[in-house]
């Protein structure tokens, strides 16, 4: 692919934010790009959770395109202390990656990051954040334990009418779950007027 058609259809990439990119090449840049602005390894299984199950790159195109940049040296694979496989990227990696940043649109970028970002979050949340669903018979129950290491801070239920509901709540937890706890202790200790009339007291 030529320069000019590369930059070409980034550009209508970029106007176009929800296309899913079969190219290779561009495929390349952009994981290059998440990796590079995530600044941190990144899992195997969620680095797939970014690229394609977010609706960014083909699925056949991710993995002849990982491969690619592994074996360029573009991206490096090792293992954590779990043994997992986890990906960054390398300073040649990094050079494709400035090349976006010249040519995609600022909200096509700040589409890519804020996605990467945001599973990362949920990723880590994941530890001290259990959430499950109960469906019942008008709709469901939302269950919902935070934990700090071996301390249960919050246990909730809360009945959602479907679970399509059910999942957008249980991700904005994932994204913040400190804000949940500190909204349920404000709202608990904040005082509210009892509206008693006392008029002829």
């Amino acid at each position: 692919m030529s320069k000019n058609m590369l930059e070409e259809n980034l550009m209508k990439i970029s106007e176009d934010a929800d296309r899913v990119i079969t190219d290779p090449t561009l495929a390349g840049i952009l994981l290059c790009y998440m990796l590079y602005r995530v600044d941190a390894p990144v899992e195997s299984e969620l680095l797939y959770d970014i690229a394609v199950t977010g609706g960014i790159i083909n699925y056949f195109t991710y993995y002849d395109t990982l491969e690619t940049l592994l074996s360029s040296g573009s991206v490096i694979c090792t293992r954590n202390d779990k043994d997992e496989k986890i990906y960054q990227v390398s300073e040649i990696g990094i050079e494709s990656a400035k090349r976006l940043k010249t040519i995609a649109a600022k909200s096509y970028r700040d589409k890519i990051v804020t996605k990467a970002r945001l599973a990362i979050t949920r990723k880590k949340n994941q530890k001290n954040v259990h959430i499950a669903y109960e469906p019942i018979e008008n709709g469901g129950h939302l269950h919902v334990t935070l934990c700090d290491e071996e301390l249960t801070l919050l246990e909730l239920r809360l009945f959602t009418p479907d679970q399509q509901q059910a999942d957008q709540i249980a991700e904005q937890i994932l994204t913040n779950p400190s804000a949940l706890y500190h909204d349920v202790i404000q709202a608990m200790m904040r005082r509210h007027d009892t509206n008693i009339d006392l008029t002829d007291n």
